[in-house]
């Protein structure tokens, strides 16, 4: 890897690891994962997310997690997987790594007060009830 694409972690990558040193790989959080469910990949399901962490590779993969905590209620280690998790889009974050689309969000807010990029008037028609 070369310098410019070295991932600047600061103290993050410590307190990720605090947060998932006691994962014991046994699958339970994939078992209830609905990204995994809709893609079937390992990397995707949160086991994979873990192991990309504990190897240090930071990805956009992060970005495809709901952060519905599904995995953290399954858990029998009982980690606090959203939370590793959103430190790590932090991580790609602070090293200008976010995606595209999350690029358009942050531009959406910004412009008009919503990620979907709807004018204000018409940002009640985003909500259901």
């Amino acid at each position: 890897m070369s310098d410019e694409e070295k991932i600047v972690t600061n103290n993050v990558s410590e307190e990720i690891e605090e947060l998932i040193e006691k994962c014991i790989k046994c699958g339970m959080c994939k078992s209830i994962c609905p990204v995994y469910h809709e893609i079937f990949e390992e990397t995707i399901s949160p086991r994979g997310k873990v192991l990309l962490l504990k190897n240090k590779v930071y990805d956009s993969l992060f970005y495809n997690c709901a952060l519905c905590k599904a995995c953290e209620q399954k858990c029998p280690a009982k980690i606090k997987l959203c939370e590793a998790f959103k430190k790590a889009r932090q991580v790609l974050i602070d090293n200008k790594k976010e995606t595209e689309v999350n690029k358009k969000m942050i531009k959406n807010i910004r412009e008009v007060g919503n990620p979907l990029g709807k004018e204000p008037e018409k940002a009640k028609d985003l909500f259901c009830c």
